[in-house]
């Protein structure tokens, strides 16, 4: 089988993270902003959750956690910006209020 063409798993995506989605009319976006993310740091592991802000508990957020050890500075720049570019071209800057991209 021919290497380029393996498609890596998609993170499983915890049922408060649908429902929540659900909830903020942001289901639609779910998919592609995790193909996003994956694109943006295709080596990385990444880890899906339900995320709540330090700072105000009422706002909450799908949390979407890269694996950032072993990447250089380098990689997670250029990654950041992929993520950066894209996430006005897969969602609404209204939403993407609800998608928090991290690194663990």
């Amino acid at each position: 089988m021919n290497e380029a063409l393996t498609i890596p798993p998609g993170p499983v995506v915890p049922p408060e993270v649908r429902e929540f989605a659900a909830r903020k009319g942001v289901d639609r976006y779910l998919g592609p902003i995790i193909r996003l993310a994956q694109q943006a740091f295709p080596s990385s592991g990444l880890a899906v959750s339900l995320g709540q802000d330090a700072e105000d508990e009422t706002h909450q957020y799908v949390a979407l956690d890269i694996e950032a050890g072993g990447r250089t500075a380098k990689e997670l720049l250029a990654g950041q910006r992929v993520w950066s570019g894209g996430i006005g071209l897969v969602c609404p800057s209204r939403q993407a209020v609800y998608f928090v991209l991290g690194w663990r």
